[in-house]
């Protein structure tokens, strides 16, 4: 594997060509099992008025990703980035490609006058709160109530 030089990674705005490469890599992170489906990429529209993705390349390729949309919460209605995942191919990790991704949806909320980007992180998953918590993130005032169900 060659090393990632400063420069080779390229992040892009996701669009709805890269689905089948977002989702071989989420399946290759999950072992086989994927956590997103086609149905979750259609919700997520990459490239629509609401979406705020972007993947990481290097030589085409996609090596990460970030899905997130905005969202508008709470009253008065507050607008947010709701950031739902982030992956970087088990390969190309500790090389900062994480970082940069986060790094250019920063700086897009930035320039949109967007001040809060959101990202729910279930409580066991000490790699992910971490890796979050060095770039800034703080747990948020907000509890999340859950009511599940049996859907027939």
């Amino acid at each position: 594997m060659s090393s990632v030089k400063q420069g080779a990674v390229n992040i892009r705005p996701m669009a709805r060509s890269d689905i089948d490469a977002v989702l071989a890599l989420d399946r290759k992170f999950g072992k086989g099992r994927s956590l997103l489906s086609h149905k979750d990429m259609a919700i997520i529209d990459p490239g629509g008025p609401l979406d705020v993705s972007f993947v990481a390349e290097i030589d085409g390729n996609i090596i990460g990703f970030v899905i997130s949309r905005l969202a508008y919460i709470m009253t008065p209605f507050t607008e947010v980035c709701m950031l739902h995942s982030i992956l970087v191919d088990p390969d190309y990790r500790n090389r900062g490609i994480g970082v940069k991704l986060l790094g250019k949806l920063v700086g897009y909320c930035q320039d949109e006058g967007i001040n809060t980007i959101r990202m729910p992180v279930e409580e066991d998953n000490e790699e992910l709160r971490r890796f979050v918590e060095r770039l800034g993130f703080r747990p948020s005032k907000v509890v999340n109530y859950d009511k599940t169900f049996e859907v027939e």
